[in-house]
């Protein structure tokens, strides 16, 4: 009696395709995609006295900027440009965005609008909302008698 392997492994049929061959879908180019996922990443911190948000906009002017508070939700729109025209240029990669882009989020507490401010310096968006409703201290030391 011979051992002999009959069929074949589920890798190698139907056809003798190797899968570990194939070309990955994330080295595949979607250009006209890039614009859906073009989103300034942010960073929110909460304090007992207020929140900030601190957004990364490189190549963006701050005249281009536009931030609401409404409603608990912080907002963040903008649009950036193309420094030059290149349009008879071939280009080898492109994976700059332009265009318009906005975020919105939702705060994890109540903000007052009014006293919201903002500083912009070298492409980070620092944003301070100071809570309607400070937080109490959620740890107090008891003192034994």
């Amino acid at each position: 009696m011979s051992l002999m392997r009959r069929g074949r492994d589920w890798w190698d049929w139907p056809f003798d395709i190797n899968i570990r061959n194939l070309p990955s879908i994330f080295d595949i180019n979607f250009p006209s995609l890039s614009g859906l996922f073009s989103r300034p990443r942010v960073d929110i911190v909460e304090s007992e006295t207020e929140i900030v948000a601190t957004a990364e906009l490189p190549g963006v002017d701050k005249k281009d900027i536009e931030i609401n508070v409404y409603d608990n939700i912080l907002e963040i729109k903008g649009q950036t440009s193309v420094d030059e025209e290149k349009e008879d240029k071939n280009y080898y990669i492109r994976e700059r965005y332009y265009g318009s882009f906005a975020r919105r989020i939702e705060l994890p507490a109540e903000v007052d609008p009014e006293r919201t401010t903002a500083k912009f310096e070298n492409g980070i968006l620092k944003i301070t909302m100071p809570k309607l409703h400070p937080s109490k201290p959620k740890k107090r030391r008891i003192d034994i008698e």
